[in-house]
């Protein structure tokens, strides 16, 4: 639900007064509309709005700009100080294009000398602000420990009001300012794998906020939504642990920017407005070439298809190899349980490996399969030989990240030691020199004397980092980016040493690594409400590939599904267990999928994706249980669509896979994001032959029929 701005906001003057104590600055960034008041003890946003549309933004009873916590040295107490509130000393400033906010003599005398200062600098032509944020604080006794910045309260941004977040792939959620809705995403890991939001409503002509950090080092932060269906107000903020957490004197200033820019389009819109920064300031986007990544080898980037199953050279690899003759195109292997150490237990000490492993590798590679196996990039077992305490505490301990009470940070994964007790692993600091060298002595093992394709380097793209409180690291207490910087650091010196044609991969895809592993395990994808923005920003970047498929009474319908959803956000299919030849349905339909993707690789590796078609007509919903956890009901449209480009080669790729059981008819509406030219397009398809297409848009004018259980490709030549 919008609301219209009150014509008293509309028609105030910069610096027009508001009572005796208080004051109202409007400042403009092209569209969007700032107000900010400044009262006797504070200052608060007022309003957030879209000028043209003259429609505010914000939710009545709008949150603090920022919220700062400060604890005591020892104490788990917090004292909480917020933008608007307990400030004795407040300053709004403001130039053409900058607008600078001061807070300093804070109320609670204990707080003495801290001080903050926001400025926002106005980007007119994007309608946006960009948005520094600097906290002071010279206290001989107080630590900032957390700093929340920045948070709005939302209301609902018009009909069929949305949100996106960056859950996985990207997810958008509707009608959360009704019901309750809660997100907490801890940025970096595999929920919340950029740092990006966006709110948006309007139907066909969708409009409203895009919310952001760019931060080029990919600090730890935390996003989060939450939703207050009483005002119909959706919360949106960013969390930020500061580095230094626990020691008294620690200041805070933000990387990179927060930036408000309104937002005219959707989710696609919003991924390309992060993909724009991405490509120019993150420090983890790879250099590029006409043929995509030069640092990959050129079999991950033309691989097409994926199988995971493990154990010992006789018990895996004549089923891999049966697969991939099933397939005809080369295969990725990934080989879980190839070690003699049970999984998850005994971490790091994974060799020697299960007799006959090499041969096994060597076998495969000369029928056409690439193995990959595991290890872990985080995890060191605390009774690392059996029961035994064989080196976890007289040498890893000392590199385990750290609690503030000095306690090491463990966990369990429902593995059992031989005494049934279960296995507890200690979570490895990035930046400890024994674990940098004791995963790249693994890796230098399996790709130099194993011969393996590659290596999968498990949870470094998957799991938030731990706020690690050891002063012995050398590194800042608790938050920043230290922990992207440990890893960048350990896998720089892995991909320097390996041979140029293998590839280190990692699960799940949190962005900050990105430059570093040829491919993300996309297995988490899972989620009602998926949208590819992961691959509208990183596509061509880095190869995602598989999904976890499971089984229960709805498994053919929902392997359908998942496949039909890889393929169409540009994902490297499968990820099956190789004994999927013997089920004959679902068997031809994931062939047909992986051998049409082989047949447009290019488009995935050295391409873009840009806006999936969007169908006109009655395109019904199929709906399964994809066993995620437990029963587990995901809802998509019986037809999948896709688009990918080559931009500097004018063609485009237009993919529509119907996993239902009936034939769909629809006709696709073209995209602008396309690029088609005014003149004659030539259109190939799957199911007829090359034919000329007159139309401006491109595409058959006709609707377009899509037969159940197949995919269509449309390939558009200019």
């Amino acid at each position: 639900m919008s609301r219209l701005l009150p014509a008293l906001v509309l028609s105030l003057a910069c610096g027009a007064a508001f009572g005796a104590d208080e004051q109202l600055t409007q400042f403009s960034a092209g569209d969007l509309q700032l107000t900010v008041r400044r009262s006797v003890q504070g200052v608060s946003v007022q309003s957030l709005a879209d000028s043209k549309q003259a429609q505010e933004l914000l939710a009545p009873g709008p949150r603090p700009l920022f919220t700062l916590a400060l604890r005591q040295g020892g104490s788990t107490s917090e004292a909480v100080l917020a933008s608007d509130q307990g400030w004795c000393q407040c300053v709004v400033t403001q130039a053409a294009t900058r607008l600078e906010l001061r807070w300093s003599e804070p109320v609670d005398e204990s707080l003495a000398g801290l001080s903050v200062r926001a400025v926002a600098t106005a980007d007119a032509r994007a309608s946006a602000l960009h948005w520094k944020l600097y906290v002071e604080n010279p206290s001989t006794n107080q630590s900032l420990w957390r700093v929340v910045f920045p948070q709005l309260a939302l209301a609902g941004p018009g009909a069929d009001a949305a949100v996106l977040f960056p859950r996985g792939p990207g997810e958008v959620q509707r009608g959360v300012w009704e019901r309750p809705f809660n997100y907490h995403g801890n940025y970096p890991d595999s929920g919340c794998t950029m740092q990006f939001m966006a709110a948006y409503g309007g139907g066909d002509n969708p409009r409203g906020l895009y919310l952001a950090t760019h931060d080029p080092w990919g600090s730890t932060k935390d996003l989060v939504l939450q939703s207050d269906p009483a005002t119909h107000s959706l919360r949106l903020s960013f969390e930020h642990p500061v580095p230094n957490m626990g020691l008294a004197g620690n200041s805070f200033a933000l990387e990179g920017e927060a930036v408000w820019g309104l937002l005219r389009g959707d989710w696609f819109d919003a991924a390309m407005i992060y993909r724009i920064w991405a490509q120019r300031e993150a420090k983890w986007w790879p250099p590029l070439g006409r043929d995509g990544r030069p640092d990959t080898p050129r079999w991950m980037r033309e691989l097409n298809a994926w199988t995971i199953t493990g154990g010992a050279p006789g018990e895996c690899v004549p089923a891999v190899r049966e697969f991939r003759a099933f397939l005809g195109v080369p295969l990725g292997f990934h080989w879980y349980n190839w070690h003699q150490i049970p999984f998850d237990n005994d971490y790091p000490h994974y060799f020697p490996a299960k007799a006959g492993f090499a041969q096994g590798v060597a076998e495969l590679e000369s029928a056409g399969v690439f193995p990959m196996p595991y290890i872990n990039g985080r995890l060191w077992d605390s009774h690392d030989r059996g029961t035994e305490d064989f080196e976890f505490s007289k040498l890893a301990l000392a590199g385990v990240t750290k609690h503030s009470d000095g306690a090491p940070c463990m966990e369990s994964y429902g593995s059992k030691e031989t005494n049934g007790q279960p296995v507890r692993l200690g979570v490895m600091c990035p930046s400890s020199p024994l674990w940098q060298n004791t995963v790249s002595n693994l890796v230098w093992r399996l790709v130099r004397e194993c011969k393996t394709s590659g290596v999968y380097i498990d949870q470094v793209a998957a799991a938030a980092p731990k706020l690690c409180m050891d002063p012995a690291h050398g590194h800042p207490l608790g938050g920043g980016h230290w922990w992207t910087e440990g890893y960048w650091k350990m896998l720089e010196g892995i991909r320097n040493a390996m041979p140029r044609e293998a590839i280190l991969t990692t699960e799940c895809n949190s962005e900050p690594f990105v430059r570093w592993f040829d491919g993300y395990l996309t297995w988490h994808w899972q989620h009602e409400g998926q949208v590819p923005a992961f691959p509208a920003v990183y596509g061509g970047a880095i190869q995602m590939f598989g999904r976890a498929y499971r089984g229960g009474a709805t498994r053919d319908l929902a392997l359908r599904m998942k496949a039909g959803q890889q393929l169409v956000f540009g994902e490297q299919l499968g990820w099956l267990d190789p004994g999927v030849v013997k089920q004959a349905d679902n068997a031809g339909f994931f062939r047909q999928l992986v051998q049409l993707r082989s047949k447009f690789s290019r488009y995935f590796f050295a391409g873009e994706m840009t806006r999936p078609p969007a169908l006109l007509g009655d395109v019904p919903k199929v709906k399964a249980d994809w066993q995620w956890s437990g029963e587990w009901w995901v809802t998509t449209d019986a037809v999948l669509t896709g688009a990918w480009r080559l931009p500097a080669e004018g063609r485009l790729l237009l993919l529509f896979v119907n996993g239902s059981d009936a034939p769909v008819t629809a006709s696709v509406r073209p995209a602008a994001e396309w690029g088609l030219p005014a003149g004659p397009v030539s259109c190939e398809m799957t199911f007829g032959a090359s034919m000329p297409v007159t139309t401006a848009a491109g595409v058959p004018e006709k609707p377009a029929t899509f037969a159940p259980r197949q995919a269509q490709v449309w390939e558009l030549r200019w």
